[in-house]
């Protein structure tokens, strides 16, 4: 199977983060988006995070409704931090080909992750951003000399490589949910309806 990985802390998951994970399934030909709920993300040690538990079960919930999508504990049964040693340790258990799926500002962030470089030669990648010219992507990759290759919404590629997805996704982010939680504002239609009274239940955020 061709499988996407879409890595994240989701706290909490949101419909920017369900629209882009299926976009990049219709678009790659992915048999499957696997959502990889993060263990310790090195990048926020120090900061408040939800107890894993409630954002499997937060994420179970948002993905509940898609059989395409699928929620992996992976990272955190097997005390992985690093992208590279969760793919590679994917790889050597299943068969599968996997794709990573990542957001512009992580790949942004790609030369401060452990073995970027070995990470962009051994696997397929898909960075999402609303939209790509050859101008938007950032300067440490052009300088690879790697092959820019641009797909639009609405096109498909079903080989692999590095890919820029231009597309229409939904400009939400978990910290600003977290902030609305907070001082009290409304979520509705930026996170599931399961999710919303997930969270009013379990009093998360306040």
């Amino acid at each position: 199977m061709r499988v996407g990985i879409f890595g994240g802390t989701f706290d909490p998951p949101h419909l920017g983060h369900l629209r882009a994970a299926e976009l990049a399934r219709e678009s790659f030909c992915l048999d499957q988006v696997w959502l990889m709920v993060s263990n310790d993300p090195p990048h926020k040690k120090g900061k408040p995070i939800t107890p894993v538990v409630k954002r499997l079960e937060m994420t179970r919930l948002a993905v509940q409704d898609n059989p395409r999508f699928f929620v992996s504990d992976f990272e955190i049964t097997r005390n992985l931090s690093y992208t590279i040693d969760t793919m590679r340790s994917l790889q050597r258990e299943f068969s599968h080909e996997f794709f990573l799926i990542v957001g512009e500002d992580s790949f942004d962030q790609f030369p401060t992750w452990k073995d970027h470089m070995d990470l962009i030669e051994e696997f397929p990648i898909i960075v999402i951003k609303r939209k790509w010219t050859e101008e938007h992507v950032p300067e440490w990759f052009r300088r690879t000399g790697k092959e820019i290759k641009i797909l639009k919404e609405g096109e498909k590629h079903c080989g692999s490589g590095i890919f820029f997805l231009s597309c229409a996704t939904l400009p939400i982010s978990s910290s600003s949910i977290r902030e609305k939680v907070k001082n009290g504002l409304s979520i509705r239609y930026l996170v599931p309806r399961s999710i919303r009274k997930y969270i009013e239940k379990e009093v998360l955020y306040r």
